[in-house]
């Protein structure tokens, strides 16, 4: 497993620059500030060095967890981001609306540095939102590690990770879903047992009331060679949770 955030004893590599450029779209419904959608190899800039804590053969649930606590973490990080917004009265969880989807493929080499990204949709209806979509959707690029690496002929004979997300609130719901490739349906069923067992030992009462409600909406599904994780919850309940006494 390549794990993102503590793998690799050296850097940590993240992606930058991933949508270029804004484009109004106009009429009578609100304004809606949408990203190009492109294709495209690029250079990651930007390096961090990082300290490796897990370097002693960790076994996979220890990766497993580690990988599902961090993508915890980083939806709420968004969540306290539209809370911030929604307290200056800049986001509206009963109104806006927001759409980001992208698929990645990243090789499977030591300090890599190129990646294939192809961003299918980025829409707000509110621009405040903007720079917080776009670092959620530099976190959720690299599938928080938990896809395998498979052959790709974009980096031939070089083996690749797939992955993809969508973000959406809509009329009904915020939902994010991660999907990540694995070697084999059975693979993916393993992993997907795996978090199943995990998640609840990421849930205490001592969390945050945005944890503990991410943690409550978020499932996992196999489908194929396939696995999803998937947070769902529903708009009716996003004022409430993004309230300024909210802890």
């Amino acid at each position: 497993m390549n794990y993102r955030k503590n793998q690799n004893p050296v850097l940590f590599l993240t992606t930058l620059g991933v949508y270029l450029g804004l484009l109004v779209v106009g009429g009578a419904a609100p304004q809606v500030f949408a990203h190009s959608a492109t294709t495209r190899n690029f250079e990651l800039v930007d390096e961090i060095e990082v300290k490796d804590d897990l370097d002693k053969n960790p076994d996979d649930r220890a990766m497993s967890k580690m990988s599902l606590q961090v993508y915890l973490e980083d939806i709420e990080l968004f969540f306290n981001e539209l809370r911030r917004l929604r307290v200056k009265n800049s986001f509206d969880p009963a109104s806006d609306t927001f759409e980001v989807a992208q698929s990645t493929q990243l090789p499977c080499v030591a300090a890599n540095r190129t990646g294939n990204y192809t961003a299918t949709a980025f829409r707000t209806s509110n621009k405040n939102a903007t720079k917080s979509l776009e670092y959620l959707s530099k976190l959720l690029t690299d599938g928080y590690s938990l896809g395998d690496c498979l052959p790709d002929t974009r980096f031939s004979p070089q083996e690749a990770t797939d992955s993809k997300f969508p973000l959406e609130l809509g009329k009904a719901n915020f939902v994010v879903e991660v999907a990540v490739r694995k070697r084999s349906a059975e693979r993916a069923s393993l992993l997907t047992s795996e978090l199943s067992s995990v998640l609840p030992t990421l849930n205490s009462a001592s969390l945050s009331a945005i944890r503990k409600a991410i943690c409550g909406s978020t499932s996992f599904r196999a489908e194929n060679d396939q696995i999803f994780i998937v947070t769902r919850l529903p708009r009716a309940g996003l004022d409430s949770l993004l309230a300024q006494g909210a802890k």
